[in-house]
């Protein structure tokens, strides 16, 4: 079974006085979230950069051979950009038993998400974070020619690791063209050298 994260009682985190809450995306929820929000927003997150620390072994990789997914690690001048999706009370509980799941060796952290559209206001959000230290599958930094190998190899049920980090990288250039995300970009480009440059078009969004 995945390992699993300590457990988080969401219902602490949240304003019981309000009506919806707010969860972050910066990995696949860009492109798959698979549960219902009321909207979403783009904008970011301060302190943490995004990093593929994280080990996937039921995803993106298989128990003998695990690729590499996308974390936060606390970085004092670090911006992640991604989502903030909007969810009602009544589909919160429903959401995070299934993000439980699919986010497995993840634990969830409150921050302040900065909505691009200067109209909208700063929210508190919930976001998951890889566990680094009761998480058997966090694998910690490595040499970006290393991760490139992994993420170029590895496959799961979910599909090809690269797919993951073509699809990333796409759903950043679409939404934040002006934002260059260097680790993510540049594990892009070594994964393309890595597989030739070939995209086939299923792996396309």
């Amino acid at each position: 079974m995945p390992a699993q994260p300590a457990e988080a009682n969401t219902n602490i985190l949240f304003n019981k006085s309000e009506t919806t809450t707010w969860v972050f995306g910066y990995g696949s929820l860009l492109w798959k979230p698979n549960f219902k929000y009321e909207r979403v927003i783009a904008g970011y997150v301060c302190g943490v950069s995004r990093r593929f620390y994280q080990g996937t072994r039921y995803h993106r990789g298989t128990e003998d051979d695990p690729g590499r997914v996308a974390t936060l690690i606390d970085d004092p001048t670090g911006t992640v950009h991604g989502i903030g999706f909007e969810l009602t009370k009544d589909e919160a509980d429903k959401t995070f038993t299934y993000l439980k799941d699919r986010e497995a060796g993840y634990g969830l952290r409150e921050v302040i998400f900065h909505p691009i559209d200067p109209s909208e206001a700063k929210q508190k959000v919930l976001v998951y974070v890889a566990d680094q230290k009761n998480n058997p599958d966090f694998l910690g930094p490595a040499p970006l020619s290393e991760i490139a190998a992994t993420v170029a190899r590895c496959a799961g049920p979910a599909g090809p690791n690269y797919e993951y980090v073509f699809n990333l990288a796409h759903m950043m250039r679409l939404l934040f063209p002006k934002v260059k995300d260097k680790h993510l970009f540049d594990l892009e480009e070594a994964v393309k050298k890595i597989r030739n440059g070939y995209v086939s078009p299923s792996e396309k969004l």
